[in-house]
């Protein structure tokens, strides 16, 4: 993982081993707040998310 890369979630899912619906959930809820967003809206984490 590099310090500059931000990952969607499903990436972040893979990387993990967290199911894709768990991290939404705890975005959704604050705990994990995404770092930035891309064009689209998706959601992007860096590596802070990560930890």
């Amino acid at each position: 993982m590099d310090g500059d890369t931000l990952y969607t979630i499903g990436e972040l899912a893979r990387r993990t081993g967290l199911p894709v619906r768990t991290i939404r959930f705890y975005s959704d809820a604050g705990v994990v707040p995404p770092t930035d967003r891309n064009h689209a809206g998706y959601r992007l984490y860096d590596l802070d998310a990560v930890a």
